[in-house]
């Protein structure tokens, strides 16, 4: 291992656990040689927009030019047109972008983390019953393939069924899909390190709030921040002792009244444990980089940020922390035309998106705990091209649906996938219906947006033809 590529102090972190007997055991027994000779690559991802897109615009787009051809059709009529999904999708099979899998309500945290508002629900789902949906979901897999989001509860308490070689993500990775786990790390031993790049694993998705320590435990309900950060140095040491640039790590910020204050403080903390690269093109380039969750769930109106707060979060602290990344790539070189801002995944929640009325309605709104009802488009482009599934084998349109459990499309254990989404074509006009799209993800809410202002430019482009 080359050490050099992290801060001093970080090395001697790694260094330290590499010396440990659970990772002698696993460099000893061969397992590191094993994952270099029978590892698979992480898959390529279908394009999100465009799975939308190109699907709207092949059932519809030659109907709607014949229908802009009579009078008295305006722009926002052929929208309307080109947003439709036909019943059945004319009997086609949906292709899929997106999948999440909550295989699992138990966690090994006991008591949970204070913020986590996952209902028990009885489990319902064999790792075959995962494994059929893959397989279904892949069928039209050609070049590229659907992201599936494996969570829990805490989906590695499912063990070899998660990340062995018969598990549900090599399988996922065979078929073609990429393929991400979201968990509270404590469970990452050396073994489980090395097996999620034996098995192609794509992302990693950490809890990881704040670092200071009192808070975090504070925060994760007991004493477990040692515990998190052994996890995701020993993913660090299972990649460089392979030798390769999987699985990536991401943060998840949970944002609370309780940690708000400490974000440029988990910036500058996670820029000295990540490797010391200014390369874009690097794979670590911005790997442990958090993403931005506004605490959530009606329970947690105690922990969530005043409108001030938002406010203060959302100009100050961002403004803080864009500056430590600009002045990290200056330490590491990076000439000015080929910086990376704090974009994408990484943008804060009220720049990634368009919210109705700017910062001052969107930090109003926040404070209600309703993230996500000033960036709602006017209808939902995305549902026929992802699905998300509950423990007991409930299939909902999206995340946001499945964590309130409210408006299911099907059973998997009764009915496809497939079969299941194309149901729920008939119901997809009503939405977005407030009081239950709300809470829709940023991911979902910037697709929409995006889709929609496309299917605009092509729909002015129809009523006006060069």
């Amino acid at each position: 291992m080359d050490l050099e590529v992290y801060t001093q102090e970080h090395r001697l972190e790694l260094k330290n656990l590499l010396d440990s007997p659970a990772w002698q055991k696993a460099i000893n027994s061969g397992l590191v040689d094993r994952v270099k000779s029978d590892r698979l690559e992480p898959k390529k991802l279908r394009p999100f927009i465009d799975t939308v897109l190109n699907q709207l615009l092949e059932f519809n787009e030659e109907r709607v030019r014949q229908l802009a051809g009579k009078n008295h059709i305006t722009e926002e009529e052929l929208l309307l047109e080109l947003a439709k999904w036909p019943e059945n999708l004319n009997g086609k099979d949906p292709i899929i972008s997106f999948l999440g899998f909550n295989v699992t309500p138990e966690c090994n945290f006991k008591p949970r983390c204070i913020y986590c508002n996952q209902p028990y629900v009885e489990p319902k789902v064999n790792l075959q019953g995962w494994k059929d949906i893959v397989t279904e979901s892949t069928s039209n897999v050609k070049d590229s393939g659907p992201y599936i989001y494996i969570t829990g509860g805490e989906p590695l308490l499912l063990g070899e069924d998660i990340w062995g070689d018969n598990g549900l993500i090599r399988h996922a990775c065979k078929k073609g899909a990429g393929v991400n786990v979201n968990t509270n790390a404590s469970l990452i031993t050396p073994e489980v390190a090395l097996y999620f790049i034996k098995s192609g694993l794509s992302k990693v998705h950490i809890s990881l709030d704040t670092p200071d320590r009192d808070m975090q435990n504070y925060l994760l309900g007991g004493d477990r921040f040692d515990e998190v950060l052994e996890g995701i140095y020993n993913i660090q040491i299972a990649r460089d002792l392979v030798g390769v640039g999987y699985p990536i790590i991401h943060t998840n910020c949970v944002l609370t009244n309780k940690n708000l204050e400490h974000f440029p403080s988990l910036f500058a903390f996670i820029l000295e444990k990540h490797k010391q690269t200014g390369e874009r093109s690097d794979p670590f380039f911005n790997d442990l980089f958090m993403h931005v969750i506004p605490v959530g769930g009606a329970n947690n109106k105690p922990l969530r940020p005043s409108e001030d707060e938002f406010k203060l979060f959302y100009t100050e602290k961002w403004d803080n922390v864009c500056q430590m990344w600009n002045d990290y790539q200056d330490k590491m070189g990076v000439p000015k035309e080929k910086r990376g801002a704090l974009f994408g995944y990484f943008s804060n929640p009220f720049m990634r998106v368009k919210h109705e009325g700017g910062l001052d309605a969107y930090a109003k709104v926040s404070a209600d705990g309703i993230y996500g009802s000033l960036a709602l488009s006017k209808h939902c482009y995305i549902a026929p091209t992802q699905a998300t599934f509950t423990p007991e084998g409930d299939q909902y349109r999206c995340g946001a649906h499945a964590i309130r459990h409210t408006m299911p499309i099907g059973n998997i254990n009764e009915c496809g996938v497939f079969d299941s989404i194309k149901a729920g074509i008939q119901s997809m006009s009503d939405l977005p219906i407030k009081e239950h799209c709300y809470g829709c993800a940023l991911a979902t809410l910037y697709i929409n947006q995006a889709v929609q202002s496309k299917l605009k430019e092509k729909a002015k482009a129809i009523m006006q033809p060069k």
